[in-house]
């Protein structure tokens, strides 16, 4: 096929490809986000368009769509801090966590310091322990921005999904992830600083 044609049947498809990517993308990516994958997509067709014979039988738009469609999972892919197959066990692990009865019970980070100094009682043939660093733990928590708090809290204390904390704050999976990551960076940076225990 001649480049003329190939760039006819790429302008007629323009917004059937923005369509697909549209619909292959999370309602909740807005702004540049959104508009980098759909332009992904746009790439997928302009490779369909390249690509495409048609002696096999199937129409242009079918092959355009799912070139479309993978381009832009390609991208979503790309920005994933997890492989492939770190991914496929990640969610095995979530699965299993979800059929598993949840051991916690809601509670603010100010209470449970007060617990933590408590004098509660103990039973007789348990010895309560308490990690020290759980005040500090809690002290570097207050200091994280609201966002990623509430990641943080939804994530470990609430066991959410990264999809189900996402619906709570506003943010993609990989968006979830990203702040994840970054309080927990700003977590472990500040419980290895050197501190004086002596008091």
């Amino acid at each position: 096929m001649d480049r003329a044609a190939v760039d006819e049947r790429i302008i007629a498809h323009l917004g059937f490809a923005r369509a697909v990517a549209s619909r292959s993308i999370d309602p909740r990516c807005r702004g540049t986000d959104r508009e980098e994958l759909i332009a992904w997509g746009v790439y997928g067709l302009v490779q369909a368009a390249r690509r495409f014979s048609g002696d096999r039988g199937a129409p242009f738009g079918a092959y355009a769509a799912r070139r479309v469609r993978g381009q832009v999972l390609d991208a979503l892919r790309a920005r994933d801090p997890l492989t492939r197959t770190e991914r496929r066990a990640f969610r095995e692990q979530q699965k299993v966590s979800e059929d598993l009865p949840q051991p916690y019970v809601e509670i603010s980070l100010d209470r449970l310091a007060e617990l933590g100094e408590a004098d509660l009682p103990a039973p007789s043939n348990v010895r309560r322990a308490i990690d020290p660093r759980w005040r500090l733990v809690a002290t570097h928590l207050r200091r994280l921005t609201p966002v990623e708090r509430r990641v943080v809290v939804l994530s470990y204390a609430r066991g959410l999904t990264l999809k189900e904390i996402g619906q709570r704050v506003s943010l993609s999976e990989s968006g979830v992830c990203r702040v994840r990551g970054r309080a927990l960076r700003k977590l472990r940076a500040a419980l290895s600083e050197p501190r004086d225990e002596a008091a």
